[in-house]
């Protein structure tokens, strides 16, 4: 099993594919797609690739 990226645990079952991929293919796990799919409908910024504990 790979790591999320974005959380560093590991990606288990369908992975999503990052919103703030619109040129790349990041995938990540369904819980962090979940919090950016929330994250941008209550209008709150993305959490930035610097921050992500696996920067893509």
């Amino acid at each position: 099993m790979k790591p999320c990226p974005r959380c560093a645990q590991p990606i288990v079952g369908q992975p999503a594919r990052s919103r703030l991929t619109a040129d790349r293919d990041i995938f990540i796990c369904t819980s962090c797609g979940t919090d950016e799919a929330v994250r941008e409908a209550n209008g709150q910024p993305p959490i930035p690739f610097g921050d992500w504990p696996l920067n893509p």
